[in-house]
C-alpha cells in the first residue's frame, strides 16, 4: 500500500496512468474514492494521483482543526515527494479550496486549475450549515450525519432515480470509517476559509463549474471566483447540485478532459 511520509504525516495515496500528472483533491468528509468516477477516464491520458487529507482514511498524523493552507501545503508536499514538479490541480467542494491554496501558496507548481462546486468564504449561511453538522454528527454519528448530508449533495431527481447508488452509500456509512472528531476537525478548514482577495493572483488557466442549482455552494460563490480570476472559465450544470461528478459523470469527465487536454 503506497504511503507518502510527510513530516509527522503519513499520507495514503494513489497513482494511475502515464503522462501530465493530474491531483485530485476530495471534499470534506471524503477519501480518494470520491474520484473513482474519474480516474479510469483520466488515466488514459495522464498520471491520475488521488490522496487522503489528514483527518480521513488511510492518512495519519496529528489532529486538527485543520485549516486550508495545511491541506495544501500536504497536497504539495505529496507531490514533491512523488518527483512532481507541474501538476494540473483538481479539486471538489473542501477540494476546491485547497486546490485554491495550492495554486496561490505555490503557483510555480500549478499546470491549470480546476475548481469544482467551491466557494471563496463561508458566509454566514455556510458557516450556519456547517456548524449544524458538526453539532448533528456529536449527537447522532456519522451515519446520521452522512444521510443528512447526502440531501444537501444531491438533487431530488437523482434520489428518485437512482435508489442502487443511495443503498450503495447506506453500505459504506455503515462501516468504520471517519470519526465525529476528525470531522470536525476538518469542517473548521471550511469555516476558516477565505481566499476571495488572493486569488486574484492566480495566473493559471483555471476552469470553475458549478450546478445551477446548489444548494451547499450557491453560484454566487463561482461567480465571484470567476471574477478575480482572469481568464477563467466558467461553467453552470442546468437543473445539478453539489455532485456532477457523480450525478452526470460521462458530461463531467467530458468537460474535465478537454479542459486539461488543452493545457
Amino acid at each position: 500500500m503506497p504511503f507518502a511520509e510527510l513530516g509527522e504525516r503519513r499520507v495514503y495515496y494513489e497513482e494511475r496512468g502515464t503522462g501530465d500528472a493530474v491531483l485530485l483533491i476530495n471534499g470534506l468528509g471524503a477519501d480518494h474514492r470520491a474520484w473513482h468516477l474519474q480516474t479510469e477516464d483520466l488515466e488514459r491520458s495522464f498520471r491520475v494521483i488521488v490522496f487522503d487529507n489528514p483527518g480521513v482514511g488511510q492518512t495519519t498524523g496529528p489532529r486538527g482543526p485543520y485549516t486550508t493552507e495545511l491541506f495544501g501545503d500536504v497536497a504539495v508536499a505529496l507531490l514533491q515527494s512523488l518527483g512532481v514538479e507541474r501538476a494540473h490541480v483538481v479539486g471538489a467542494s473542501m477540494g476546491g479550496l485547497i486546490a485554491q491554496q495550492v495554486a496561490v501558496r505555490h503557483p510555480e507548481l500549478v499546470r491549470s486549475l480546476t475548481l469544482h462546486c467551491p466557494w471563496w468564504r463561508a458566509d454566514p449561511y455556510t458557516q450556519a450549515l456547517i456548524r449544524s453538522w458538526q453539532s448533528y454528527a456529536r449527537v447522532a454519528g456519522m451515519v446520521e450525519l452522512s444521510r443528512q448530508v447526502w440531501l444537501w449533495v444531491f438533487t431530488p431527481r437523482f434520489f428518485e432515480e437512482r435508489p442502487d447508488w443511495f443503498a450503495r452509500l447506506e453500505e459504506e456509512a455503515q462501516k468504520p470509517g471517519q470519526s465525529v472528531e476528525a470531522f470536525c476537525d476538518q469542517a473548521e478548514a471550511c469555516v476558516a476559509h477565505e481566499a476571495l482577495e488572493a486569488v486574484a493572483a492566480i495566473e493559471a488557466p483555471t476552469l470553475i463549474t458549478v450546478g445551477d442549482g446548489d444548494i451547499l455552494t450557491p453560484l454566487a460563490h463561482s461567480r465571484a471566483l470567476h471574477e478575480r480570476i482572469k481568464g477563467s472559465i466558467l461553467h453552470v450544470w442546468p437543473q445539478m447540485g453539489h455532485a456532477p461528478f457523480w450525478e452526470i459523470p460521462e458530461d463531467f469527465n467530458r468537460l474535465n478532459l478537454e479542459f486539461l487536454e488543452a493545457h
